[in-house]
């Protein structure tokens, strides 16, 4: 049997926990499933804006790729 993917765990606030319970059950999907897809629809948004500023930054030449600097 193969994993769908990295197991991954961390604590949030007692009330977006209950937030999720209810999602979850409103969807009558298991909470950690419904959890997982939320994170990665959040960890998809930020890595985009994340690599969006980068690009910016690079054009505009306040920061220059690590191998053209000496990897500092």
């Amino acid at each position: 049997m193969s994993l769908r993917g990295k197991d991954f765990r961390c604590e949030i606030d007692p009330a977006l926990h209950e937030h999720l319970r209810i999602m979850a059950e409103f969807h009558d999907s298991d909470m950690g499933q419904l959890g997982a897809k939320l994170l990665e629809k959040a960890i998809c948004g930020e890595f985009h804006e994340f690599k969006l500023l980068a690009q910016r930054l690079e054009r505009s030449g306040i920061v220059r790729k690590a191998a053209e600097n000496g990897g500092t």
